[in-house]
């Protein structure tokens, strides 16, 4: 019996089985397509916020990722030929690195290639997609799950595992195969088509959008790392055209007024729906739902692949508790508790932001701030954020939320980062102010490290990290904290006395 079986190869898929496996897990990861996808399967799911760039850090891919995408080009507003100047709107800010935030701004990805550089990743600890592989049945009882699997080849298998998780995208059957609802809607009525083009002539500086365009809007984006690529978006009245090579030249220069572009190559393109929707559940029994599998995203805000890589961030270490350390089973209900409202309500905030759009309320600036980074999201008041301290001062981080970056030195005087020490899937103990080294339990001891911060001058342990110019201290305050694998404050205590962080630790291991 394999521990998780994972139905779908992409976003979640792939972080799920890369986080799963570097745990010792034993799994199975299966794709019903034939073939990983290709600059032919578009670029969408291509921007990448920054707190998933945090995740693609720990994961040790961050420097592919920076390799083979790009920033994002500003927006720049058309009237046909005339350029109006910079779209307000449609604006995504280019912020300057800061000591809590490495990765402050959006990264341009085309899907193919980040989901070529995850399964890289899996390849190196030992794991492999199984492509033309389907999940066609779905049995569940209480030791595990009985699941037929449908090979490209027409051979037929059936495999047990321990836990499932359908990654298998808004169409998938797992949702429908444990009887889970999914309430959608439509946002936008107007059809609309996306499609990857080569347009040598248009310049790669800026994303061009000429909202106003007869016949409907129309949106050209420069694609990281595909020379003379763009991407395309259009809307329409009524019915689409053929998505041909010569209907998409001539709606270029159409709506454009520009006739010198040519889109001389067509890479992809496809009709999509503005909707937005959530599973009424994200888990029954062993089977959970995660990705597009759970919510549906308009593709404004650009929140979609990044919510499913949360979603896998969030469940790869519960369910490597589970399975690895003996963890209650009663952990894997925290999954569906804690990632339930944030889908929520960072799906009603892209849908709000979409309407905004429809409603041409151009004085308004698309807000990437914070939460909508993916930064600000917390789990204060969640089932796995306990908060002893008294009296925290404003500005510190508190149990829920993201544990913020900040540079260090270590023993030797080298530099490091607050991140270099949480990266892995090990729990990671600050002791600041002074707090005192408490004695774990044997079972804890191995999967929780711990490190004292101190400030400059304070002196302390020899192998304490110095935080020179106090971001460490700015940000966590003082006392025991706790820093969950995935790297959200787990518990927070004063310095002196260890029973608090004792018995939370016990609901992590057996």
């Amino acid at each position: 019996m394999t521990d998780v079986l994972i139905a779908g190869a992409g976003f979640a898929g792939l972080v799920l089985a890369c986080d799963l496996a570097r745990r010792g897990a034993d799994l199975r990861i299966v794709e019903m397509n034939p073939a990983p996808p290709d600059h032919r399967s578009g670029s969408r799911g291509k921007g990448i916020q920054p707190r998933t760039l945090e995740v693609y850090d720990d994961l040790g891919v961050i420097d592919a990722v920076h390799g083979g995408g790009g920033p994002y080009s500003p927006a720049m507003a058309w009237d046909g030929p005339r350029q109006l100047g910079p779209a307000k709107f449609h604006r995504i800010e280019r912020n300057e690195p800061a000591p809590d935030v490495p990765y402050p701004s959006m990264w341009m990805l085309p899907q193919p290639r980040a989901l070529a550089i995850l399964r890289a990743r899996l390849k190196e600890f030992g794991r492999e997609v199984e492509f033309g592989v389907k999940v066609a049945a779905i049995a569940q009882d209480a030791d595990g799950i009985t699941a037929t699997l449908q090979h490209a080849d027409g051979r037929s298998e059936t495999v047990r595992a321990k836990y499932l998780a359908g990654t298998d995208g808004s169409r998938g059957v797992v949702r429908d195969a444990i009887g889970v609802t999914f309430a959608s809607e439509t946002i936008d009525p107007h059809p609309m088509i996306t499609a990857d083009v080569v347009i040598p002539e248009l310049e790669p500086t800026h994303w061009h959008m000429w909202d106003q365009a007869e016949g409907g809007a129309l949106w050209l984006g420069p694609l990281a790392g595909m020379k003379h690529a763009f991407q395309l978006y259009a809307k329409f009245e009524r019915e689409i055209p053929d998505l041909t090579l010569e209907s998409l030249r001539a709606l270029v220069k159409q709506r454009t007024g520009r006739p010198e572009l040519n889109v001389t190559e067509l890479y992809f393109a496809s009709p999509f729906g503005s909707r937005s929707g959530m599973a009424q559940r994200f888990r029954v029994g062993r089977v959970f739902l995660a990705g597009d599998a759970a919510h549906v995203h308009p593709p404004a805000g650009g929140q979609g692949m990044n919510t499913s890589v949360q979603d896998a961030y969030n469940l790869g270490w519960k369910l490597g508790q589970v399975l690895r350390h003996g963890a209650p089973a009663q952990l894997l209900d925290t999954y569906e508790e804690e990632r339930l409202p944030v889908s929520a309500h960072l799906l009603e905030f892209v849908v709000q932001m979409h309407k905004d759009w429809l409603g041409k309320t151009k004085d308004k600036e698309e807000p990437r701030k914070g939460e909508h980074l993916q930064l600000g999201l917390n789990y204060r008041g969640g089932p796995l954020s306990v908060e002893e301290r008294r009296d925290v001062p404003e500005g510190v981080t508190r149990a829920g939320d993201r544990a913020p970056d900040a540079p260090l030195t270590d023993a030797t005087g080298a530099p490091c980062r607050m991140f270099d020490l949480f990266r892995g899937p090990h729990f990671t103990l600050l002791l600041l102010g002074g707090a005192e080294l408490p004695v774990l339990d044997e079972r804890t001891a191995d999967a929780v490290r711990a490190h004292r911060i101190v400030r400059r001058g304070q002196g302390g342990a020899p192998d304490a990290f110095v935080d020179n110019d106090g971001h460490a201290h700015r940000n966590y305050g003082e006392g025991l904290i706790l820093v969950r694998p995935d790297g959200y404050l787990g518990y927070a205590g004063p310095g002196a006395g260890a029973s608090g962080l004792q018995n939370y630790l016990e609901r992590f291991f057996g």
